[in-house]
């Protein structure tokens, strides 16, 4: 057999093949690992997105129906002598009986509470949330139901008396969305 007979590969074309296939694959891992970070961060994204709309579908609802405003909202954002409120206090315009729907933020979770109010000495007859019996006492409240409504809650922020202004900010891990609505009330 001769030298030029031999075929095959030398120690230095295969480091320089080998040192390619390497890079390659490190170039193609950070691609997907980038490709499925975008991914996560569009799905929290749009997820955020989803719940901030049913959020304001649903105290929109309630705004539209309620009879008052038990709480008592600054005009503006920016009022110097009250800042906007963190939850909201309305009289249930769904239901027969005098009841009251309650939305605030208990961590990250937005809760929307149904609350009656009644004086100890008649608890079977419901009274206004601002009544005072004879000695000026204000009315227990009884808690009907607690529910969560929304998570990732971060702010919530209610001003204005007719319109409504509502502002969220949610969150969830690197994802932010914000949302204001204007909100009117056909009973206000």
């Amino acid at each position: 057999m001769t030298k030029n007979d031999q075929h095959g590969f030398t120690l230095f074309e295969i480091l320089i093949a080998m040192t390619i296939g390497v890079t390659l694959l490190g170039v193609l891992f950070s691609i997907y690992n980038l490709s499925n970070k975008s991914l996560a961060q569009g799905q929290a994204e749009a997820e955020l997105t989803q719940t901030s709309r049913s959020l304001v579908e649903r105290i929109t609802r309630d705004v539209r129906e309620t009879q008052n405003l038990a709480s008592e909202l600054p005009q503006t954002k920016n009022d110097p002598e009250r800042a906007p409120l963190a939850e909201l206090l309305m009289e249930d315009g769904h239901a027969d009986a005098l009841r009251y729907i309650r939305y605030y933020l208990n961590g990250t979770d937005l809760k929307r509470e149904i609350r009656q109010y009644f004086f100890a000495e008649e608890p079977e007859i419901l009274v206004p949330y601002n009544a005072e019996d004879e000695f000026g006492n204000p009315p227990q409240a009884s808690v009907v139901e607690n529910n969560l409504v929304g998570q990732y809650v971060n702010e919530i922020l209610f001003y204005g008396q007719n319109p409504v202004y509502v502002e969220l900010e949610l969150e969830k891990g690197s994802a932010a969305h914000r949302t204001r609505t204007t909100l009117y009330g056909r009973n206000l």
